[in-house]
C-alpha cells in the first residue's frame, strides 16, 4: 500500500550502502546523493553501521553525530553459492541519513523490510553474490531516496518483473485507527488508489467496484472476493487515509448539523478543502463558504437530504449534495438518524405473526442491534419495502438514534 510523504523534519537527506569488504574492510559502497558524507566523517561512523558483535546483527543503530542523523540495521546474510564465489556472507548495512530528531520508525520498518527482500532474493536469484550486485544496489537506493521523499513510497524492479521490491513510508502519527466495517457501510475514496491498487492483489481486484456507492456486502458479491477480505482491505484503506466508511447516501436519509460546524467557521484550510470537494461541475465557479455553510444550516433541526435538494437547490449553486454529505460525515459536521427495529415484549409470536414479519423473525434482525440499513444487507431487501413492513407494524417499535 502506498504511504503519506514525510514532512520536511522527517525527509531523507541520504542513503548510503555500506558493506565489509574482505580486502579493504569497512567500505562506503554507494551513497545518494554522491560525496554526502566525506570519508573522514564515515571514518567516524563506520563501526556502527558494520559492527564487529555479531549480537548486534538485526538490530536498530541511531547516531546523531555531526548535525544529522543515521538509522541502520548491520545484516548478515549467508550467500547461496558460497562454493563458486569463496565467500560464505555478505555483511552489509543500508543506511538512512535524516535530520536530528526526525521520527526513525517508518524508517526501522522499511529497512527491516528491504533486509527481508534482500534475504529472499540472495536465497533464490543469488542477488548479493553474483555478478551485477553493484548496478542492483545503486538502482535501490536511488529508488528510496527519491521516491520516498517525492511519493512516500518506491518501487524497484530488481531483477526481472517479477522480482520487485516495494516500501512505503507509513507514519503512524498520521494513521487512523480503522473502525470495525459492517456489510452494509459504504467505502469513500478520498484519494488516487490506481498505483495502491498495483501492490494489492485484494485491492487490485476490488478497484473497479469502488463508486463511493455500492455497501462492503455487494463489492465483494461483485468482485468476487471473500467478504472478510474486502473488509480487512477497507480497513487498510482507512488505516492509510485513503478513505472512510459511511451508511449508504439516499435522499430518505435524515440528517443532524453538529457544533462541529463552528470550528469550521474558523478554519479558512478547511473551508477551502470543503469547497473543492464539493464543488459539482469545474467549469463554473466554486461555491462560496457562505453558501456551503448556508446549506448545512439548513440540517439544523433534522432534516431529509431529498427536501434539501428539492428547497435549496444546491445543484444550481455548483454544489453537489452528495459529497456535501460525505464531507459533513467525514469531519463530524452532519451525523445521521437510524432506525432500529425492536419486537415488542422482545418476540412476535402466534397470530401477530404477520407473512412480511416472519423473514425478519427467522433473520433475528428485530433485536435494536440491526439497522435499516444493515436488514436491506442482510435480506437482500429494498428500503421500501422494509419500511413498509416495520414502520406502522403494531408489534415493533422504532429507536431512532444519531451515527455514534
Amino acid at each position: 500500500m502506498k504511504g503519506s510523504i514525510p514532512s520536511e523534519t522527517d525527509k531523507i537527506l541520504a542513503v548510503l550502502f555500506v558493506e565489509f569488504d574482505n580486502n579493504y574492510g569497512i567500505k562506503l559502497s554507494y551513497q545518494v546523493p554522491e560525496n554526502f558524507i566525506a570519508e573522514a566523517r564515515f571514518k567516524v561512523l563506520e563501526n556502527y553501521f558494520v559492527t564487529k558483535s555479531k549480537q548486534l546483527h538485526g538490530k536498530l543503530i541511531v547516531t546523531q553525530m555531526f548535525n544529522f542523523q543515521t538509522i541502520g540495521i548491520p545484516t548478515e546474510i549467508p550467500h547461496s553459492n558460497a562454493v563458486q564465489n569463496g565467500r560464505k556472507v555478505s555483511i552489509f548495512n543500508i543506511v538512512i541519513v535524516t535530520k536530528l530528531g526526525a521520527n526513525t520508525d517508518p524508517y526501522e520498518k522499511i529497512l527491516k523490510k528491504l533486509i527481508s527482500y534482500f534475504t529472499i532474493f540472495e536465497q533464490e536469484k543469488q542477488f548479493l553474490s553474483s555478478d551485477g550486485k553493484n548496478t542492483r544496489i545503486l538502482g535501490i537506493i536511488n529508488s528510496i531516496f527519491h521516491g520516498i521523499n517525492d511519493h512516500g513510497y518506491c518501487c524497484v524492479n530488481v531483477i526481472d518483473e517479477l522480482n520487485v521490491i516495494k516500501l512505503s513510508y507509513v507514519n503512524k502519527d498520521h494513521c487512523v485507527n480503522p473502525p470495525q466495517i459492517k456489510d452494509s457501510d459504504v467505502p469513500i475514496i478520498i484519494s488516487n488508489l490506481e498505483e495502491s491498487a498495483a501492490w494489492d492483489l485484494t485491492l487490485r481486484e476490488l478497484y473497479p467496484f469502488l463508486d463511493n456507492q455500492k455497501p462492503v456486502r455487494l463489492l465483494a458479491d461483485l468482485s468476487l472476493l471473500d467478504l472478510v477480505l474486502v473488509k480487512k482491505c477497507i480497513q487498510s484503506l482507512i488505516y492509510y487515509n485513503l478513505a472512510f466508511v459511511v451508511s449508504p447516501i439516499r435522499y430518505s436519509n435524515t440528517y443532524y448539523v453538529t457544533s462541529a460546524i463552528q470550528s469550521i467557521m474558523q478554519d479558512p484550510a478547511l473551508q477551502d478543502e470543503c469547497i473543492e470537494y464539493i464543488k459539482m461541475d469545474e467549469r463554473y465557479p466554486s461555491p462560496s463558504w457562505e453558501v456551503i455553510f448556508n446549506l448545512y444550516e439548513t440540517f439544523q433541526s433534522g432534516i431529509k437530504l431529498k427536501q434539501v435538494f428539492l428547497y435549496e437547490k444546491p445543484f444550481m449553486r455548483n454544489v453537489n449534495e452528495r459529497r456535501l454529505v460525505e464531507f459533513g460525515l467525514l469531519k463530524g459536521i452532519l451525523k445521521r438518524l437510524h432506525k432500529y427495529p425492536v419486537a415488542s415484549n422482545g418476540t412476535i409470536t402466534g397470530s401477530n405473526v404477520t407473512p412480511e414479519l416472519q423473514e425478519y423473525i427467522q433473520h433475528q434482525v428485530l433485536d435494536g442491534q440491526h439497522s435499516y440499513d444493515d436488514i436491506c444487507i442482510k435480506l437482500n431487501l429494498k428500503l421500501e419495502k422494509v419500511e413498509n413492513d416495520l414502520d406502522f407494524c403494531k408489534n415493533i417499535t422504532i429507536i431512532q438514534k444519531l451515527d455514534v
